[in-house]
């Protein structure tokens, strides 16, 4: 669509600020001669960009950052990643810390999962190192059956590899080594099959060899005598991440119970995939069954059904229908077709750590650059309603958009100012600079507590709000709706009344609130009972650990660095919690200050039965048995003791609908629409939430929508 005034730029306003919304941004500016063709505005609730990656500095308690869950970048995260690098190369710091991609993502290849064993949850780490080296790259441009091939070929040979070497020919594994020395030989000449035979081909040998692999396991008398070998000891425990000493753990049968849960879940996952391949380039044909049906139906164990990569996966993305955990539920086709984006898009990492806050390392550069090039941003504009029209050949358009000021700033011209320096980074901070507003209006916030990114606040009645009304073909000419799809409802009706499409998806798409909580410790992570700690080494990212909503852990000790503690006080530990989470009671119609606030205070209450109930797993000297935590342990500088210095630590509620997480519940993608497709000639739609192929929630599928929205606009001006 081209301005009403053909020799004026096309006027783009963009609606809210998370990764999808950034990305459509920056690639907009990367157009030769862009601010000839777009004026771009960006309109952002609050002080501060990044939608659910959004992070801050508490600038009150040393500078620490405040997230609200946990974020890793992992390696396949092509676009997401070639873009991040640019705008490192834009941003060209000189001084300070983060200045290049590589200062703030540094790689990390091994993780954790949880396995419940003889009644207890122990960790099982993977160091993934050796299934990123070697040559068995996917090649992304073969055809879909070949890639298949290439993906288990790529996750299968490490294990094999290593496996052979292990059994080292030991007499009674032969029919083990031949089952594996013949998958091997298939792999090498598969890609010269026709691809029908790919089929009957390998999915029956990986058949045989799961038989083979439960045929030893259920002797495991004679897998044991191994284990009596150091060297094989060794190799066996290294392979199946056994580095723990635990009296009441007998480490052989522990190896058997490992090596069938692995080649189960593996094995059963790669017959699947071939099996259900078809003539098709994709498993969207899969999407009406749910992922563990899917995995029964090919013959997986229950053990595999109720085991850590099952957990891992469920919990990874969040994946219990409204935050029940009675509930798991993922569409199969769209989780398969992430494996095979994750597998042709692999750059030899598992995951990049970040090695300040996602605000600090993503959105602060993203910023920066946009704003430098001439982006204009609007903070503290909360957007009310779009609402639907006809242009003059009757064709449905978004006819107003209507935003409320928040605050007013002392320097309206000058607009405000973000970012605030932490050890020479510049930083989101976790409240609004309160020195840019106007000082009556600023004294009104702080001392009604008002949280300006809260859809409940109370904040419109104490303070009038100035109302703003812009009017297409005059305020813009196009719009960008990067809000997520569970505020749609919320400041869409009239749109929804005149797209059934956008209606159904909005209904479909489901959305599931989160909690996340962070720990500060003046303890390091050995001593505080992580029985996997490797001196020297990063800890893993997650467990999985099924016991309670929240099952995602991360250890990320690092971030010290680049907090503000006194040197006398600095933590020895930070770690990160998150997980779903169920509100006590449904959402209330605003205002109502008083319903988060209760959500926050469960999540409070959820916390502290966690850490004296549900920490022993993996901080079992921090809480030694049930009921007792070291209060005392937690870093706490206001001279707080016992239970009290918990209320130093942060903790959240995620369920304002721009922080919901977007799920893959079964039979949904198909509601999904591609960011042109909401039925308004004017209306461009991004998010993780809409059809972008990818289809799960993580920063690449975002990355991904917000490019396609991109293009879409760029072949307009084409």
């Amino acid at each position: 669509m081209q301005s009403l005034n053909s020799k004026s730029p096309e006027k783009i306003a963009i609606l809210g600020g998370g990764v999808s919304a950034i990305t459509a941004a920056f690639r907009l500016t990367r157009e030769e001669n862009w601010k000839e063709k777009y004026d771009i505005t960006l309109y952002q609730l609050g002080w501060r960009i990044g939608g659910k990656g959004a992070s801050g500095r508490n600038m009150a308690e040393h500078a620490r950052i405040e997230e609200h869950g946990i974020h890793v970048w992992f390696g396949f995260y092509q676009q997401s990643i070639k873009f991040m690098r640019e705008c490192y190369q834009e941003l060209n710091r000189q001084t300070g810390p983060m200045q290049t991609f590589n200062d703030a993502f540094v790689p990390h290849n091994s993780t954790a999962v949880a396995q419940y064993y003889q009644d207890e949850w122990i960790p099982w780490v993977f160091d993934l190192q050796s299934f990123f080296d070697g040559d068995s790259k996917v090649d992304n441009d073969e055809s879909f059956a070949i890639k298949i091939v290439q993906v288990i070929q790529r996750f299968f040979s490490p294990f094999a590899n290593e496996l052979k070497t292990t059994l080292d020919k030991h007499p009674k594994f032969d029919s083990l080594i031949e089952a594996i020395e013949k998958a091997e030989k298939q792999f090498k000449k598969i890609e010269d099959y026709v691809e029908e035979a790919i089929e009957d081909g390998l999915a029956d040998i990986l058949v045989g060899l799961r038989k083979v692999i439960a045929e030893i396991c259920e002797k495991a008398e004679e897998f044991l005598p191994l284990l009596d070998n150091p060297l094989l000891r060794f190799t066996i425990k290294k392979l199946l991440g056994i580095d723990i000493t635990k009296k009441d753990v007998d480490e052989a049968e522990l190896c058997v119970t490992r090596l069938w849960l692995l080649a189960d879940f593996g094995l059963t996952l790669a017959i699947g995939m071939l099996k259900d391949s078809g003539s098709h380039d994709h498993y969207d044909h899969l999407n009406d069954i749910e992922f563990s049906d899917w995995m029964k139906k090919h013959g997986a164990s229950q053990e595999t059904l109720n085991g850590p990569f099952m957990n891992t996966v469920y919990c990874g993305f969040f994946a219990y229908q409204n935050g029940d955990m009675e509930k798991h539920n993922l569409e199969t086709g769209t989780f398969l077709n992430a494996i095979i984006y994750g597998a042709t898009h692999s750059n030899g990492t598992f995951v990049y750590r970040m090695h300040a806050g996602m605000g600090d390392v993503v959105f602060g550069p993203y910023y920066e650059v946009l704003n430098e090039l001439g982006v204009k941003f609007k903070f503290f504009h909360n957007v009310q309603e779009l609402v639907a029209g006809t242009d003059a050949s009757g064709n449905p358009i978004v006819e107003k958009i209507k935003i409320a000021k928040q605050v007013p700033l002392k320097d309206e011209a000058k607009g405000y100012d973000p970012l605030v320096d932490v050890k020479g980074l510049p930083c989101w901070p976790s409240a609004p600079i309160y020195d840019q507003i106007e000082d009556d209006i600023a004294e009104k916030l702080i001392a009604n507590k008002i949280d300006l990114e809260s859809l409940w606040t109370n904040w419109p009645e104490i303070y009038d709000q100035p109302q703003i009304e812009l009017v297409a073909g005059t305020d813009f000419d196009r719009v960008i709706l990067g809000m997520s799809v569970a505020s749609i409802p919320y400041v869409a009706p009239s749109l929804l009344e005149k797209s059934p499409k956008m209606a159904k998806m909005t209904e479909k798409v489901e959305t599931v609130c989160t909690q996340a909580f962070q720990l500060w410790f003046n303890k390091d992570v050995k001593e505080l009972g992580w029985p996997a700690d490797k001196v020297g080494e990063l800890q893993p990212e997650w467990l999985g650990y099924a016991t309670q909503q929240v099952d995602n852990w991360a250890s990320v000790s690092y971030l010290t660095k680049v907090e503000d503690w006194p040197a006398d006080a600095t933590p020895k530990n930070i770690s990160y919690f998150c997980g779903t989470f169920t509100p006590t009671t449904p959402a209330p119609k605003a205002p109502n200050p008083q319903y988060p606030m209760a959500q926050k205070a469960s999540v409070e209450q959820l916390t502290k039965t966690m850490m004296t109930q549900k920490f022993h797993p993996f901080m079992n000297n921090a809480n030694p048995e049930t009921g007792v935590f070291e209060w005392d342990w937690l870093s706490d500088t206001s001279g707080s003791e016992g239970e009290s210095r918990f209320q130093s630590q942060y903790w959240r509620s995620n369920i304002d609908p721009s922080e919901r997480y977007v799920q893959a519940i079964t039979g949904t993608a198909q509601y999904r629409l591609k960011t042109d497709e909401s039925g308004f000639s004017n209306l461009l739609l991004t998010g993780d939430w809409i059809q972008n192929g990818f289809n799960m929630g993580c920063v690449e599928s975002a990355t991904l929508s917000g490019l396609q929205t991109a293009e879409a606009i760029i072949k307009t001006q084409e």
